[in-house]
């Protein structure tokens, strides 16, 4: 039995690009993802809620660069993963790490880190069905997203699992810059796969309805409108995209050692 929670409020509009829940499969994907106004590379030496006598943090390993300086040697070990063209192109960002770190708390927390994966944004307007008193996607819609279903499907997960084990010690510093001294990057994933991995498969269409003032469509059933931003994200990713996302998801997070997270 699944239980949905949160109050978070999403509508679909007609002419939003939104990201796709690339949040956590790219995260996943790298295995590696709340894009704030706090720096990650430069975090105050003492934040809200922090106190001044924490303990230092952990000196990086010395075959790993400060995280500052880390981008070139992501790029290397994350490249492998994907031929795709998006994702190649989203390697040539910067603070690559800091910016997965930030997305997974996102997720985890029930947010879409739009910024940090816009390039995975589907291409095209969303739209909608109206048939018999019902309004429903166009499976047209869910089509937006078979391109990057096909880049979460052809990565290996236990690659994607080692690259994160390998640069851990850097993920963890990007999550101590985010005041989450005591939590690790790590958990921060398995939070965040298990809010994805815990929206269960819809079969069916889903009823939708016009949002407030007609502005974009919502679900017409409150329990699935009152879910959180990204779990009706996987929801748009329609019901043959999703399971291919949450496969691998699941396969990532079996990779690095926490079976108990299957939904």
């Amino acid at each position: 039995m699944y239980v949905f929670t949160g109050q978070n409020r999403i509508i679909w509009t007609m002419n939003n690009k939104p990201v796709l829940i690339a949040g956590v499969i790219i995260a996943a994907v790298a295995a590696v993802g709340i894009y704030g106004a706090r720096s990650f590379l430069n975090p105050p030496a003492q934040g809200p809620g922090l106190s001044s006598d924490a303990p230092e943090a952990p000196a990086l390993p010395a075959n790993l660069p400060p995280l500052e300086q880390s981008d070139d040697l992501f790029r290397v070990r994350a490249l492998p993963l994907s031929e795709d063209p998006a994702f190649r192109q989203w390697l040539k960002l910067e603070s690559l790490i800091a910016r997965l770190t930030g997305a997974l708390n996102a997720i985890a927390a029930g947010g879409v880190p739009r910024e940090t994966f816009a390039a995975f944004a589907p291409r095209g307007k969303f739209k909608v069905i109206k048939k018999d008193g019902r309004i429903y996607a166009d499976p047209a819609s869910f089509a937006r997203y078979d391109g990057f279903t096909a880049l979460v499907s052809g990565v290996d997960a236990v690659a994607a699992a080692k690259v994160f084990e390998g640069l851990e010690p850097l993920f963890d510093a990007a999550q101590r810059g985010l005041g989450e001294k005591n939590a690790s990057a790590r958990s921060a994933f398995f939070a965040a796969a298990k809010e994805i991995l815990d929206v269960p498969a819809m079969e069916v269409a889903l009823d939708l309805k016009e949002g407030k003032k007609g502005i974009g469509w919502a679900y017409a059933d409150d329990t699935l409108e009152n879910q959180s931003l990204a779990r009706k994200q996987l929801l748009r990713l329609g019901p043959k995209n999703q399971a291919v996302v949450q496969a691998k998801l699941r396969a990532v997070v079996l990779a690095l050692g926490a079976p108990g997270l299957q939904p």
